[in-house]
């Protein structure tokens, strides 16, 4: 053989273009809707998320009533020194239990839409 036939026969063996890739079975629109679903999912979760351990929000703790109502029971002798005692470490450990990001009123500051605790 030649040299003009051998590098003809190598050059028809390897074309000059790449071998198309077969598809993958993802279409634009397939990956159009993936990236809005995740997009979505995302912006919901950090949303969720933000409101629920970081937004401030504002509850009110309705202590008056709470003391009135012990003082009541404790004139009325229903209640000992001891249990006044533990009815206060109790209205302490309920305000000491809300979370940082809640803001706390006094109940009698709040007229609507706000939590009120009562210990």
């Amino acid at each position: 053989m030649s040299a003009e036939a051998t590098k003809a026969q190598a050059t028809s063996s390897f074309p000059s273009q790449p071998p198309v890739q077969p598809a993958c079975g993802v279409t634009k629109a397939t990956a159009v809707f993936l990236a809005i679903v995740v997009s979505v999912a995302t912006s919901t979760a950090s949303v969720v998320a933000y409101d629920r351990y970081f937004a401030q929000k504002v509850v009110a703790v309705d202590i008056k009533s709470f003391i009135e109502e012990k003082k009541a029971d404790y004139v009325a002798g229903r209640l000992d020194d001891a249990g006044m005692k533990r009815e206060m470490d109790k209205l302490e450990a309920a305000v000491a239990s809300i979370p940082k990001n809640r803001a706390v009123l006094m109940g009698d500051l709040v007229v609507k839409n706000v939590e009120i605790i009562k210990p």
